[in-house]
């Protein structure tokens, strides 16, 4: 046992030396407050193409809503967060199940299906503005034909344009999970 930890020791060493070849990360200065806020700024340019699209500020504002119309209905962002990993078209179909069917869940299930399509339109309007087109049909659900049109649009999307829609839906519920657990 002793002569593992020495070969193991040595070799540790090694590595050690090897670490301080390397030539030390510079530093990089944080903006100051008036090229943070200038988009012009020189300093910005290596920004230039990052977006927030504003999903954190979405999320709260489709979490605050859902919350006044029904508390209860502030758990579906744990399952719509789960169901990213679905795909697209699962995601987008969830509001047609929760659609009302019984009378005596009417309101709460109106509620969360409401909660599910508004954050799909949301992710709709998100990914026009970074030029990307997402299917969002009117649906009813006892319309099969419409339903089945819907999903073969969704499945027909590109598939980096499809990876980019789960990735910005995904970041999206993250943020709602996030606000959720703040106001529940």
């Amino acid at each position: 046992m002793g002569s593992k930890n020495k070969n193991f020791s040595k070799n540790k060493n090694k590595g050690n030396q090897s670490q301080s070849k390397a030539t030390p990360p510079q530093s990089i200065k944080p903006p100051s407050a008036a090229q943070a806020i200038s988009p012009k700024s020189p300093e910005n340019d290596k920004f230039k193409g990052l977006q927030s699209y504003g999903l954190d500020q979405i999320a709260q504002r489709l979490v605050l809503d859902a919350k006044k119309r029904d508390p209860d209905s502030l758990n579906q962002a744990h399952k719509m967060r789960m169901a990213t990993a679905y795909g697209l078209e699962r995601f987008w179909g969830e509001h047609l199940r929760l659609q009302p069917k019984d009378a005596s869940k009417q309101l709460k299930d109106a509620n969360k299906s409401q909660y599910w399509k508004e954050t799909w339109d949301e992710l709709v309007g998100v990914m026009a503005i970074a030029g990307f087109t997402i299917p969002n049909d009117s649906v009813d659900g006892n319309d099969v034909d419409s339903v089945k049109a819907m999903s073969a649009k969704l499945w027909q999307l590109d598939l980096e344009v499809q990876r980019v829609a789960l990735a910005v839906l995904t970041q999206l519920c993250d943020c709602m999970v996030w606000w959720t657990q703040r106001y529940k």
